[in-house]
């Protein structure tokens, strides 16, 4: 009789483990490093005594109701996402450090601050009161709205945290803090007219409006109040408001924190045309400390690199990532919003104008991500682990 055969080891064990030690140092991707622990318990273990990165890059996750996906910005690989059913057929219009996502499960209400690696999930209201011009506010007077995008000033879970929203209603902003069950307080609209971005910098909201002047909100104290304060800002010499730009001609503002500093980035459309970037840095007036400042242009990006998206733009160091390189500048499909989009179920988002852009380049020319996106319930929107 035979001898029966002894079973053999997986080729996955028998790796040493100064080899797999190797391959986690160049899976600098959180993703990637989830597929290497599901191999086997030996990778796993390795996995887990390996020390991972302390800085990751946004994943750029792709929406969609049927198979949601993400794109990594370290393999360049898209991989499934696998989500509860409600969170993947919402709109996403915000997102945070630690795996939050902002989310409208039904499109214009419906939302909620929500941890897709933990599933924790922070209620929001889809209501604003404002408050009068002496500050009182109509408690019995509550108003609908449409929230494009939200900013928190840290883990919206925390006790203390705040947010501010840029929505469509009788007010452009609105904030909230834990404890606001009910209801947003907004601020009255001739105080921002067009907001463009809303970035959380130095212990305050700063709004950036489409005539390029800055406006900051921070919190008084108390439960509902708001400070409110401007900087003069001096217009550099070759602005001209968006009205007169020639016909089919747009431009979008961003706000990035990079190094301690204020950027502001540009992002010009022309019909038929290459997109073209331009970058900003806030200049204080006598160094700091006081409420005049200018815009002063950035011909170069030494060492870094920019992701740009509404309320959640981001600026790297490149000698931390291998895979970014200097100047690049990621961007999404976020120029405009399309308020009938929010309104309307089945319609779906087209998302054709993301890409990477070469700061540095004299002629530069527009790399498309691997994939364009479509989809029926939301835009991309970077995901930050």
């Amino acid at each position: 009789m035979p001898r029966a055969r002894e079973p053999c080891c997986p080729w996955s064990d028998g790796l040493p483990p100064e080899l797999l030690d190797t391959i986690l140092r160049y899976l600098t991707c959180l993703a990637d490093r989830v597929y290497f622990a599901a191999v086997c318990r030996v990778w796993r273990s390795a996995a887990q005594v390996d020390k991972a990165p302390q800085c990751h890059l946004p994943l750029l996750l792709l929406p969609s109701p049927v198979a949601p996906s993400f794109l990594s910005l370290h393999s360049g690989a898209i991989r499934r996402l696998h989500l509860p059913e409600s969170v993947r057929a919402a709109r996403l219009c915000g997102s945070h450090e630690g795996g939050w996502v902002v989310l409208a499960s039904d499109q214009w209400r419906g939302y909620a601050a929500v941890n897709l690696c933990s599933g924790a999930m922070v209620p929001l209201p889809d209501r604003l009161r404002i408050p009068s011009a002496r500050g009182r506010i109509d408690t019995t007077c509550e108003h609908h709205m449409v929230i494009r995008t939200v900013t928190f000033s840290g883990t919206p879970s925390a006790e203390g945290c705040l947010a501010a929203a840029h929505v469509s209603s009788a007010s452009n902003i609105a904030f909230w803090r834990m404890g606001m069950e009910r209801y947003w307080l907004a601020c009255r609209r001739d105080v921002v007219d067009v907001i463009q971005d809303i970035i959380y910098y130095k212990e305050g909201f700063h709004v950036l409006s489409s005539t390029e002047d800055v406006a900051v909100y921070a919190p008084k104290g108390d439960l509902l109040g708001m400070s409110h304060t401007s900087y003069l800002m001096q217009k550099r010499t070759d602005y001209k408001p968006d009205r007169f730009l020639p016909k089919g001609h747009s431009v979008s503002r961003y706000l990035v924190e990079s190094r301690g500093k204020l950027l502001m980035v540009l992002r010009f459309f022309r019909p038929k045309q290459h997109r073209h970037f331009r970058i900003f840095e806030m200049n204080l007036a006598g160094g700091g400390g006081g409420s005049e400042a200018s815009w002063v242009e950035l011909h170069a990006l030494p060492g870094r690199a920019l992701l740009l998206g509404r309320g959640c733009s981001r600026a790297f160091e490149v000698s931390q990532f291998d895979t970014l390189l200097v100047g690049n500048i990621y961007y999404l499909d976020d120029a405009s919003f399309n308020l009938s989009l929010a309104w309307s179920k089945g319609i779906r988002y087209p998302s054709t104008f993301m890409g990477v852009y070469d700061f540095h380049k004299t002629h530069n020319m527009m790399r498309h991500y691997p994939r364009k996106s479509t989809s029926e319930c939301s835009l991309p929107i970077w995901f930050i682990p």
